[in-house]
């Protein structure tokens, strides 16, 4: 197959969007499929676009095999709503500019949703290659927001989002959502059986770094229980929970919180930090890969927390990750991503925004090494019987053939 997949976070940058797309279409690429990927310069919580990237609205790279087409987008480092919108526009309007240009021919065209108007560019270069539109869906917009207090119930702005996802979901050919849950969620907005294809998340054990050296020395956490919580810091996770149950836990000095990573809600969660005086609690800017493997090797446990729950249907990326490098995870969760924990038995689930649930699950864990490290075993059994990278690559294969065909 010729597949050209459309998605705006690819590597160098990190995260959960990056890593499935990164993952997905290097395995497509091994499998024999030739790929062309239309991203982003990489920008996603970067103060600044990286020096090889800057002043090209349009460039190619080769990369594992996959021709990468860079395209220019709206970049800021203020985060308010308003410029984060300009950034989704922006990139949409530039991936249909210069990805109609492509000379192809192309069999399939891939579009990785959110943003959600990213759709829209997968609906015209379907049309104008006359190729089917496969929609990779690992938020669901506008029921995210809505369900996040973003839009209110009947708003001239939700029935614009409303419409719009109903337009991508009749145009697109498949429907690949990561979830149960947004499985069902989209079973309930009446779309039929046949065009949904439920791939979950997973991970490329083959970017796992095997060996990592810890970072207990060099921190002064020799003989401390570390809990870890590495990633995006936003609205939907809902890190201030985390600052709570360490505030919770600060008589008990031999644990220690690391919160690592970036995002709108950073800056709310280091001024917590400061106003409740916490010193068992250390704030580390995002890292690089191979830097963020030395902290999921010092974590005894990792958090995954999640804001509310009114979040349905999500499973953090962040837990299969420390799965993957044989650390247990407490999730701030009562719906799917806690089952999944229960299923694989790697785990704890704690409700969202329970700080008093949440420490007390810590101090089980940091009493219970043996049952910590069972569970961080029975993780790294669960992502590679699972949850594994090229395996969930080969169901993608599948599902685009069945496309095709179709």
């Amino acid at each position: 197959m010729r597949i050209l997949y459309l998605t705006q976070y690819f590597p160098p940058e990190f995260g959960a969007a990056a890593a499935r797309a990164h993952g997905m279409i290097r395995w497509l690429a091994r499998f024999g499929h030739e790929v062309t990927v239309v991203t982003a310069v990489p920008n996603y919580l970067l103060d600044a676009v990286p020096e090889p990237y800057r002043g090209s609205r349009w460039m190619h790279e080769a990369m594992e095999g996959v021709h990468v087409y860079r395209v220019w987008l709206y970049t800021s480092s203020r985060r308010d709503a308003w410029r984060r919108m300009a950034n989704y526009l922006s990139f949409m309007l530039s991936s249909w500019w210069y990805g109609r240009k492509l000379s192809g021919p192309f069999d399939v065209v891939i579009a990785s949703s959110p943003p959600l108007f990213l759709g829209l560019t997968g609906v015209a270069l379907a049309r104008r290659f006359r190729i089917p539109l496969a929609l990779d869906v690992r938020d669901m917009w506008p029921e995210v927001g809505v369900r996040l207090g973003a839009f209110r119930p009947g708003s001239l702005m939700l029935r614009g989002w409303d419409a719009m996802a109903g337009f991508i979901y009749f145009h697109a050919a498949a429907i690949i959502p990561v979830t149960q849950g947004m499985y069902e969620d989209m079973r309930h907005r009446g779309l039929p059986a046949e065009k949904l294809h439920l791939i979950p998340n997973g991970v490329d054990l083959e970017q796992v770094v095997e060996g990592a050296p810890d970072l207990r020395q060099q921190l002064g956490l020799e003989g401390k229980f570390v809990a870890l919580f590495a990633g995006l810091m936003g609205v939907m996770q809902g890190v201030e929970v985390i600052v709570e149950a360490a505030s919770l836990l600060q008589q008990r000095s031999d644990i220690h919180f690391l919160l690592v990573g970036d995002g709108v809600r950073r800056d709310a969660v280091a001024a917590q930090i400061a106003r409740l005086k916490l010193q068992n609690v250390t704030l580390f800017p995002r890292q690089t890969k191979e830097a963020l493997a030395r902290f999921l090797t010092t974590a005894d446990v990792c958090i995954a927390s999640l804001a509310s729950a009114q979040v349905k249907g999500v499973i953090p990326y962040k837990m299969l990750e420390a799965w993957a490098y044989r650390r247990p995870v407490i999730v701030t969760d009562e719906d799917e991503a806690a089952a999944l924990a229960r299923s694989c038995n790697a785990g704890l689930a704690t409700p969202p925004g329970d700080a008093r649930a949440l420490a007390d699950a810590i101090l089980r864990l940091e009493s219970e090494r043996a049952l910590a490290k069972r569970m961080g075993e029975n993780g790294r059994r669960c992502i590679e019987n699972q949850l594994n990278r090229e395996t969930l690559a080969r169901k993608m294969e599948q599902t685009l053939e069945e496309t095709l065909k179709a």
